[in-house]
């Protein structure tokens, strides 16, 4: 079973279901160059921004979730962490986290989770 689900795709804005089931949890990365492209776009990393509007999540009770950039996949290099527990939302009216705009997303988790992320896609796909 698919992991990311794209509940809504637009030149302009991605809004993705994130998820794992097991017990104990596991690491989901969000490909900004498959996951929240349109067919027929292409995507260029080097001019990309995706920012992160809205953050919707729910974690078991004690269970942490962490939502961070990749930096670097080949140092395994992450930044701008978002640590969660237990179920919330962050809705960044009036601005964005576009801190590593053009990087991919990683959400580790401690135990079964769901996230949903809202995307401003700003400039990277045409």
């Amino acid at each position: 079973m698919a992991e990311i689900h794209a509940l809504k795709l637009t030149q302009d804005e991605a809004v993705v279901k994130i998820y794992k089931t097991d017990s104990a949890g596991g690491v989901v990365d969000l490909d900004l160059s498959t996951d929240i492209k349109l067919d027929g776009e292409t995507f260029t990393r080097a001019q990309a921004n995706v920012a992160i509007a809205e953050i919707f999540w729910g974690a078991k009770k004690d269970k942490q979730i962490d939502i961070s950039r990749i930096d670097d996949p080949v140092a395994n290099t992450v930044h701008g962490h978002y640590y969660l527990t237990n179920s919330g939302s962050y809705n960044f009216d009036g601005f964005v986290d576009n801190v590593y705009g053009n990087s991919d997303i990683r959400i580790v988790a401690d135990g079964p989770f769901h996230v949903l992320l809202k995307l401003r896609k700003t400039s990277g796909y045409q």
